[in-house]
């Protein structure tokens, strides 16, 4: 495969040409120049012509498009399905993934022709055994997760699921009115507090004044006791209607970790040209960084394009980091990437001459949230020692 056509609903928006191993490239449809919406503003803005995509190591798709791939989850159940097909790793071309990918990715594009990817229906306890077999390095179920363990970006074991209200079935698809996009990330560790972890740092980045997407526990029972798995609702889908999103990584054709707080911040203001949402990046800035989310890389942070305007995502993979796991934040604030605290926050905000105002609102609401934790970790019942564990490492931030 060396050519794909590239849809918006049921515009083309163009096609993307493998003509051979040196570079990619994408040329925008004459319909869809008509149309003058930009979905990829700073690497990938709308004009007629081939664009081209060249990395010296290796082929790379535009950042537009690499959105559109999982992270390292999902491309381990990818690679199993293509290697059931008699293709290894080194024969898969970023064209042949994408088309794996198909209408499942996130976000709106979807690309043509696609793979057919075939999946059961099921229920959470077999596709949590499906992915726990698995992250302990056993076989793939390609039957179980082929189509909905794959789209998903991230390194632990998760499935995008539509959910139907009546009946609980998960399928890939929609397959009733009352079916919602779900993404649920299962919880294998030995401990089994990873997702209440999660869902407890979404009740606190809420208090905090963030926007968080809806969020539950799931749980399954199983010989060795009950599991509790963060689920979260897609903010990339209403009802079954898609809406566009663009990592932070992405738009900026750029490695998740090469990226920093006011990069973040600059992208925002120049596609949004609305001081409300860089002002919300801000935010997300500060509850990071008092809440020791150190896995704040470009990737976790994105956009979602609607009506011709660009907003900023709600908040989403947020969870503690300890400093002696992860010594290294994944966005510098500042060019401080292991101890920045408050002082590195309140000159990044006058670099980007916020209103000193609206900076000290945020940092005390930020702040009333974070020193709430306990009530947080208990309301997700978190074990005690893990919730005492993280308040320590809080304690040393605010």
């Amino acid at each position: 495969m060396n050519r794909l056509d590239v849809f918006l609903e049921s515009t083309r928006v163009g096609e993307l040409a493998l003509p051979s191993n040196n570079g990619i490239f994408f040329e925008y449809s004459p319909e869809f120049l008509a149309t003058g919406m930009e979905l990829s503003p700073l690497r990938l803005p709308l004009a007629p012509g081939a664009h081209s995509r060249h990395h010296p190591a290796s082929v790379t798709l535009h950042g537009l498009f690499e959105d559109s791939l999982p992270d390292s989850w999902g491309t381990r159940i990818m690679n199993d399905w293509f290697r059931a097909k008699g293709l290894g790793e080194p024969a898969i071309t970023p064209l042949m993934r994408l088309a794996y990918i198909g209408e499942r990715g996130f976000g709106a594009l979807t690309y043509a022709p696609a793979e057919t990817v075939e999946s059961s229906e099921g229920g959470l306890g077999e596709l949590y055994t499906a992915a726990s077999a698995l992250d302990a390095g056993g076989p793939v179920d390609l039957g179980q997760l082929a189509a909905v363990g794959s789209s998903a970006g991230g390194a632990r074991p998760k499935v995008a699921v539509w959910i139907s209200g009546g009946t609980g079935l998960m399928t890939a698809r929609a397959a009733s009115p009352d079916a919602q996009a779900w993404l649920v990330k299962f919880d294998t560790t030995s401990g089994r507090w990873f997702g209440p972890m999660e869902y407890a740092y979404a009740l606190m980045g809420r208090a905090a004044g963030c926007d968080v997407p809806e969020v539950k526990l799931l749980t399954t029972e199983h010989a060795e006791g009950l599991r509790r798995h963060f689920a979260v609702r897609r903010f990339d889908r209403v009802g079954t209607r898609r809406l566009h999103y663009h990592s932070l990584a992405g738009m900026y054709q750029s490695t998740a970790g090469d990226l920093d707080y006011q990069t973040f911040l600059r992208v925002t203001r120049r596609i949004t040209a609305d001081y409300r949402e860089t002002l919300k990046a801000f935010r997300r800035a500060v509850f990071n960084v008092l809440a020791s989310n150190r896995d704040d890389h470009g990737k976790n942070q994105g956009f979602l394009y609607e009506k011709r305007q660009w907003r900023l995502s709600p908040a989403f993979d947020v969870t503690f980091a300890s400093a002696e796991r992860m010594p290294e934040r994944g966005m510098a604030v500042l060019g401080e990437r292991r101890t920045a605290g408050l002082r590195q926050l309140q000159a990044l905000a006058q670099a980007e001459s916020l209103e000193k105002k609206d900076v000290q609102a945020v940092i005390d609401e930020v702040r009333a949230a974070v020193v709430e934790w306990p009530r947080f970790a208990a309301e997700a019942g978190l074990p005690d020692d893990i919730a005492a564990s993280i308040q320590k490492s809080l304690r040393s931030v605010t």
